[in-house]
């Protein structure tokens, strides 16, 4: 698929004499993961209907085409994340929800008193991600479960109003999202192959440049 913007970009913006638009990361997330899911299922109708390779079995063949389509799926729903996901970061989202929403429309007893923990930002997750990364060493990549694990010994609230004892994967995964964070099949130094965030990836989302 034809990369944006390339060469006949840059020659229109200079034709026309203005500047090149500034990438919005949430709409590279969105082309990035939909072209995924497109390779995806061209990969696995293509190994669904080719004939055995010689030296493979009917097993092989069925053990690939059963990875193809768990990665599809994990595509889809990430896919399926980015296009629910409201244009506003999720933390704005929640900074507009507590300020428009009335107190009579709550049915909660305590709804007019203070909360009992600070409500943190969502973009303070990126951080409590970053140092769940240092405890484990910086290693390249933390499995999900490991990463939703240790997230939720933490006090206080995530984002979307979820705190992070109540975290698992998928709401993970709907938190960092906006972010253009999301998993991949990674084999850890422990030898699983599990689906993983990339320390690099958070690095990104959090404005740290990683080639310097």
């Amino acid at each position: 698929m034809t990369t944006f913007p390339n060469f006949l970009d840059t020659f229109t913006s200079t034709l026309l004499g203005t500047k090149p638009f500034e990438e919005n990361p949430r709409h590279r997330a969105l082309l990035n993961v939909f072209t995924e899911v497109q390779d995806l299922e061209q990969r696995l109708l293509t190994a669904m209907t080719a004939s055995p390779q010689p030296g493979t079995g009917a097993a092989e063949q069925l053990e690939a085409c059963t990875d193809l389509l768990l990665e599809r799926l994990a595509a889809g729903h990430e896919l399926s994340l980015l296009l629910s996901t409201p244009c506003l970061s999720a933390a704005e989202v929640a900074a507009a929800d507590d300020l428009w929403r009335p107190c009579g429309l709550q049915k909660d007893e305590d709804c007019c008193q203070e909360p009992a923990e600070p409500v943190a930002p969502t973009a303070g997750l990126l951080d409590a991600c970053s140092d769940v990364f240092a405890e484990l060493g910086d290693p390249h990549a933390v499995a999900s479960a490991d990463l939703v694990d240790a997230l939720r010994r933490l006090p206080g609230v995530a984002g979307n109003h979820w705190r992070y004892s109540d975290l698992t994967q998928a709401r993970l995964a709907e938190l960092l999202a906006p972010y253009g964070m999301r998993t991949r099949d990674i084999t850890l130094p422990d030898g699983r192959r599990r689906k993983s965030y990339q320390r690099e990836a958070l690095l990104a989302a959090m404005g740290v440049c990683t080639s310097c």
